[in-house]
């Protein structure tokens, strides 16, 4: 009887060290869960913190890109005719009278210099860029380039845009931007086609130029290679990858791949 009587006390000791030990070691996994879940956080709030930051970074230096651009194209452009516009002036001037055919080419020349102007300041605001659709963006923007003549584009669209988010939008539309005037400035190109491919969870946009070509990781080591480098980090920043393929003599493409969200 007594032995039994141990046994059972033995038995209920048992189940409270073996309840106590798994009391123990839930509040071990429970304590050691928190404090990954607070280590995975941190570490979420410290990505999050640097992916802004380089967000950040990448807006200013496109910003100053894009104002270098506009300045260049106010300079190239709107200077130009506005400059042909004095001198016809000056010519009305220089003969006392007013023709009806100078005249004419006066009030063209000035009309010419306000559209460009605008199109200028479309293409400079983030929030205008924000509400329209990548595609009608791309578009104005070659619409804009065509108009000045100095080279010519073409653009060519497969599937339906998808609801991309605005950073994404305007990172996308100021790559292909400075694509474009890359070619304008260095390239020798005479002709320029856009194309932009919408599947189901990504988008690729390709830029194909007949110009000079060039090496493109020699490039890349260069200083002058920055604008490159700038191109590929800032298809990285939102999750995509973007591809220069090029060689001498043979022209250049530019591909970039990015996800919708």
């Amino acid at each position: 009887m007594q032995d039994a009587k141990s046994q059972v006390i033995f038995t209920i000791i048992a189940v409270v060290v073996i309840l106590l030990f798994l009391g123990v070691l839930f509040l071990v996994m429970l304590f050691y869960y928190n404090n990954k879940k607070g280590q995975m956080s941190k570490e979420q709030q410290l990505m999050r913190a640097a992916y802004d930051k380089q967000l950040l970074e990448s807006k200013l230096e496109i910003q100053e890109q894009t104002f270098d651009m506009i300045s260049q194209e106010i300079h190239d452009n709107v200077g130009q005719i506005l400059s042909l516009a004095k001198v016809q002036l000056s010519i009305m001037e220089q003969k006392q009278s007013v023709e009806g055919e100078l005249l004419t080419n006066v009030k063209e020349s000035i009309s010419l210099a306000m559209t460009e102007l605008r199109d200028i300041a479309k293409s400079l605001s983030s929030e205008r860029l924000q509400k329209l659709s990548l595609q009608d963006s791309i578009t104005q923007e070659i619409r804009r380039i065509n108009r000045s003549g100095l080279i010519k584009v073409s653009s060519n669209v497969e599937g339906e845009e998808k609801n991309i988010p605005d950073q994404h939008k305007l990172i996308a539309f100021r790559i292909v931007q400075e694509g474009l005037q890359n070619i304008i400035k260095h390239a020798g190109a005479s002709d320029v086609k856009v194309s932009i491919r919408y599947l189901d969870e990504c988008m690729f946009i390709s830029i194909f130029d007949n110009g000079i070509g060039f090496n493109p990781e020699a490039e890349l080591k260069k200083r002058e290679g920055l604008g490159l480098q700038n191109i590929l980090r800032r298809a990285t920043l939102v999750g995509g990858k973007a591809d220069i393929m090029s060689k001498p003599g043979e022209g250049t493409t530019l591909q970039i791949q990015m996800a919708y969200a």
